[in-house]
């Protein structure tokens, strides 16, 4: 699989654990984050996944970044979430057009 292909499957994997975890937040029932740092988890892979499909990334030292430190900082080690975007995260910083 293309290192892009892979980037775009492993960002729509991430906006789809998202999409659950904000519906969750909304319950009252959230177990990871805070729906604010979600949103922006959210966009930020939105964004990715815009720029994957289209395939015209930017230069790598201006690509997205930021969801690593906060997820390091400030998640469980054990969340699939946080697993999930960060191997999103650094597939889209791998990839080549």
């Amino acid at each position: 699989m293309k290192n892009i292909t892979k980037a775009l499957v492993l960002s729509r994997q991430a906006n789809a654990f998202l999409k659950e975890e904000i519906d969750r937040h909304k319950s009252g029932a959230g177990i990871v984050g805070v729906a604010t740092q979600l949103v922006e988890c959210q966009n930020q892979i939105e964004e990715m996944i815009v720029q994957l499909e289209s395939g015209h990334l930017p230069p790598k030292n201006q690509r997205l970044r930021g969801m690593g430190h906060m997820i390091a900082d400030s998640w469980p080690i054990n969340s699939q979430l946080g697993d999930s975007l960060l191997l999103a995260e650094q597939a889209y910083h791998i990839a080549e057009t």
